[in-house]
């Protein structure tokens, strides 16, 4: 008895850790977060297959456009330059997703500068695929705006003016970059894209000798409001339009800066220039910012959702409250017009007369 009792006092006494087989719940944990884990792999391998395919896509977009306009046969670059851009774009898109987006835009830009000296077609090349990387990452940063419309930081700013901004900085930002980028290969190749601008030069030039194309302001107005309008409701169509018009305008005023002495053109353009084609630049801007909303009110469609009318009501609510801003940046862009229209047929001639002169000219002794 006393045996057994000293036995029941060693086993109550035993301290080892007491293991729980069927924990379901640390089990059920482990599982969650190594699916987690998974799951994110997964999105951001999907993330980066989507960029890949983007870029591609848009480089060979500006390259097939660019050989399309200069009457290049498709047959040309099918073997070599279109391989060659994609491989290029590629290899780009590669280093940005790794981490190493300034340094890799960097070196492709100074490859992009010291090529030219040597084979400008190569350069271009280079050009295509560092401007395809940056138009992506444009269009990442406006879909992931922490302060647009239904987002966390929408709202936290007081200032009116500084919240419109924010909304609408990149818009801006990718519509001036790309028209940046076509004015400067409209300039250095100017030769190339003769057939498209040449004669939309010339029908401007003929109609001001003739009489047709008024510098009044109101005659300037009206047709640059509406091209700026073209530009807006191009976004209906998915920016096509909007782009379209955006680099044909950019390609004339590299291409005319190329065939006329630049300091003439410069003295003759800038006095209104720079208000009118930042007016222009904001239009496609705006016409990005109507394609945004229509894929706002397009992703708020959800049919298999139970609460898909709540769903769509708050889309329809942040699109319409996209478009109001679109309807700001009309008043935005017709002001803009108005001034570069009075400063076009009152001031230009006189002061680009007066500025050419005074450096061209020699002066008396």
């Amino acid at each position: 008895m006393n045996k057994e009792k000293e036995n029941n006092q060693k086993y109550s006494e035993d301290n080892r850790p007491i293991i729980f087989f069927n924990n379901n719940e640390t089990l059920m944990k482990e599982k969650n977060e190594n699916q987690s884990i998974k799951n994110l792999n997964n999105d951001l391998n999907n993330q980066n297959i989507i960029y890949y395919l983007a870029t591609s896509i848009i480089a060979l977009i500006i390259y097939s456009f660019c050989a399309w306009g200069t009457n290049i046969a498709f047959t040309e670059i099918l073997d070599l330059e279109l391989p060659l851009i994609l491989l290029l774009t590629i290899v780009l898109s590669s280093c940005i997703l790794q981490g190493y987006s300034k340094v890799s835009y960097l070196i492709y830009f100074i490859i992009s500068c010291t090529m030219y000296f040597f084979s400008p077609s190569y350069t271009f090349f280079f050009v295509t695929a560092l401007t395809s990387n940056i138009i992506v990452k444009y269009i990442a940063l406006i879909c992931n705006n922490k302060y647009d419309y239904g987002n966390e930081n929408c709202g936290n700013s007081k200032n009116i003016v500084l919240k419109f901004m924010l909304r609408m900085k990149y818009y801006v930002i990718l519509s001036l970059f790309i028209f940046i980028i076509f004015l400067i290969i409209g300039y250095f190749y100017a030769g190339l894209f003769q057939p498209i601008v040449l004669p939309s030069v010339q029908g401007l030039s003929e109609g001001v000798k003739q009489g047709t194309v008024k510098l009044e302001t109101i005659s300037l107005f009206i047709n640059n409001f509406s091209v700026a309008m073209n530009m807006i409701f191009g976004g209906l169509y998915f920016s096509t339009m909007s782009t379209y018009l955006l680099i044909f305008n950019a390609l004339v005023i590299g291409y005319s800066a190329c065939a006329t002495n630049l300091f003439y053109f410069i003295s003759f353009t800038l006095p209104h220039g720079i208000i009118e084609l930042f007016a222009i630049v904001l239009a496609c801007g705006a016409g990005f910012r109507v394609t945004h909303a229509i894929f706002v009110l397009i992703s708020g469609i959800k049919i298999s959702k139970e609460n898909r009318n709540d769903i769509f009501v708050e889309h329809v609510e942040i699109c319409c409250k996209m478009l109001s801003d679109v309807l700001i940046m009309i008043v935005i862009i017709a002001i803009l017009l108005i001034i570069a229209a009075y400063i076009e047929a009152n001031l230009t001639i006189p002061l680009g007369k007066g500025l050419y002169e005074m450096v061209y000219l020699p002066k008396p002794i």
